[in-house]
């Protein structure tokens, strides 16, 4: 088991598991110096010490849609492909790389502080100088690394851009070494922030639920009317909550007659065209366009026939036996 504790890093947000030593303790809400791939830096402890399975950082179960592609929803219809992830966005988290070193000093803390004003000085001038050079790209954020060793500058850009002429100017300006980093729109979207159509703050701003790759599938298997306006978050992506309850409908589907089923009653037989999970309702109508409702409990299957089409019987229910009948 690994020993470690949840830290936030402020380049870009993410909260992520760093190994502790054995003779140190991780407070919430105190600062902390850590090994990042970028170098040393002040990161904010978010829990305390936890045990961590190794096979949760690497897992080898699959789940139910991690072999999911585009291919799995031919037959779906959606106003922008540009919602579907074509590629992999974020780069595999490794964690024995990350790990805590000391208590941040209040000089640090102090340092860390005046960095974060400093930055949004850094992001303006940055700014300008990529209007100036017209470069089609997208500044998200700038972040200085301890003691302004290197500075990093958050972007997006449709393509790859060729950034040497800005990388002279930025350097020319800040005396230190400068480095452009390339982001997905997933991951600027967890930087910025923001609020979602639920009215709460956008989950990936309080998670790190965007490094999960999310398909339409999974909308389908919800029951949503698939419409790019509906299912797209603050990244113009698939919202990040699809992935939630997920499993919790597949399993539940499960218990469920597909649509396009036949129940048939005491009198008439329905054809099914739309099942509720959450209610436990399923609707169907018969040859007249009469419509019925019935619950998965009240349903007894009876054949499949040679087109594929399930046949199901409601169950009649058992009269009450009242103290007045005996």
């Amino acid at each position: 088991m690994y020993r470690v504790a949840y830290l936030k890093t402020f380049f870009d947000g993410m909260i992520l598991p760093y190994m502790v030593p054995e003779n140190m303790t991780i407070a919430e809400g105190k600062y902390y110096v850590v090994n990042t791939k970028f170098g040393e830096d002040v990161a904010l402890g978010m829990s305390g010490i936890k045990e961590l399975d190794p096979n949760a950082v690497h897992p080898v179960k699959k789940s139910h849609h991690e072999q999911a592609s585009n291919a799995d929803i031919d037959d779906i219809e959606i106003d922008d492909a540009s919602i579907l992830e074509d590629k992999q966005e974020h780069v595999p988290v490794e964690i024995e790389s990350n790990k805590v070193f000391r208590d941040a000093t209040e000089e640090e803390v102090r340092e860390r502080e005046r960095f974060s004003k400093e930055e949004l000085k850094a992001f303006e001038a940055a700014r300008a100088e990529i209007e100036q050079l017209q470069l089609p790209m997208k500044l998200i954020n700038v972040h200085f690394l301890m003691q302004k060793k290197k500075i990093i500058f958050n972007f997006t850009a449709d393509n790859r851009i060729d950034f040497r002429q800005l990388v002279k100017k930025l350097a020319s300006i800040f005396r230190t070494r400068i480095e452009m980093r390339q982001i997905g729109v997933r991951d600027a979207a967890k930087i910025l922030g923001g609020y979602g159509v639920c009215g709460e703050c956008a989950c990936c701003a309080r998670s790190n639920c965007h490094m999960n790759s999310i398909f339409l599938k999974m909308a389908k298997d919800q029951g949503f009317v698939v419409n790019s306006s509906k299912l797209t978050g603050l990244c113009g992506r698939l919202m990040c909550c699809l992935a939630y309850e997920n499993d919790f409908y597949i399993e539940e589907r499960k218990k469920f007659p597909e649509v396009g089923s036949m129940v048939r009653d005491e009198q008439f037989e329905y054809r099914i065209f739309s099942v509720n999970i959450l209610n436990d309702e399923i609707y169907a109508s018969d040859a007249f366009h009469h419509q019925k409702k019935f619950s998965h409990n009240e349903l007894i299957f009876q054949k499949k026939d040679e087109n594929g089409i399930s046949h199901y019987r409601q169950k009649i229910p058992t009269p009450e036996v009242t103290q007045q009948d005996v």
